[in-house]
């Protein structure tokens, strides 16, 4: 899979772009956020918010390419609650976008910024993003409170919004948050300590945390962090 850049105009509305050419879906994290899908047919369809990686073979044809949503976004832009996305996907009516990888994609960002005057987000599901981005560990009914709702409004406005409940939303969160503070360890030669991340990112302890790895990856942590050797000395002989 190759992640792809957004262009600036749209990076409130999008969070990423990418396009997938091969045999499988590569092992990564799950996304909590509806996919903008443009098959290699051309066909437009919409993919709902995952809590687990996606398995399974990409579809036949050519490459697959895919424009992540903004969580919150989905309704504003395509009239369709997010809840009411199926995780396999499901097509749209939106036109054709044949052609080439490059303009499929060109296509797929041309159909958001066309609806981007539209869109409008749920404000109080927005400063609840935003509030569990920042402090993953904090209860899901702290940020109710925050955003002035019960945590029953709660569960029902980011379900349509977002289509997950709050407490599953924040559990990929927190998988986001601890892998990032592991590469950020990487990247400075040391090795990434998984208990006081597992803390940092809102979990009980370190089994806690890779419970939930196994749970929403199927793996533990290291396996998406590059392959880096931590050497207690030289191996060199003498």
């Amino acid at each position: 899979m190759t992640a792809l850049a957004v262009p600036a105009d749209l990076a409130h509305l999008v969070a990423g772009s990418w396009v997938l050419d091969g045999d499988a879906v590569p092992r990564g994290l799950p996304q909590p956020a509806v996919d903008l899908l443009v098959m290699p047919d051309g066909a437009c369809w919409l993919a709902g918010p995952e809590t687990r990686v996606r398995q399974g073979p990409p579809p036949e044809g050519g490459p697959l390419v895919g424009v992540q949503l903004r969580p919150g976004t989905v309704t504003g832009l395509f009239g369709v609650a997010a809840d009411e996305v199926p995780l396999a996907g499901a097509p749209i009516e939106v036109g054709q976008l044949a052609g080439s990888v490059t303009e499929r994609l060109a296509g797929a960002l041309a159909l958001v910024r066309a609806r981007a005057g539209q869109c409008r987000v749920d404000e109080r599901v927005r400063v609840v993003l935003a509030a569990m981005h920042a402090a993953p560990g904090a209860p899901v009914v702290q940020h109710a409170a925050r955003a002035g709702l019960s945590e029953r409004q709660l569960r029902r406005r980011f379900g349509v919004a977002v289509g997950l409940r709050p407490k599953s939303y924040v559990r990929v969160v927190r998988l986001h948050h601890a892998l990032a503070a592991a590469l950020a360890a990487v990247a400075k030669g040391e090795r990434p300590d998984w208990a006081a991340i597992a803390v940092r990112s809102g979990c009980y302890d370190q089994a806690h945390l890779l419970a939930e790895f196994r749970y929403a990856v199927g793996a533990p942590p290291t396996t998406l962090l590059p392959d880096v050797r931590f050497l207690q000395a030289s191996t060199s002989r003498g």
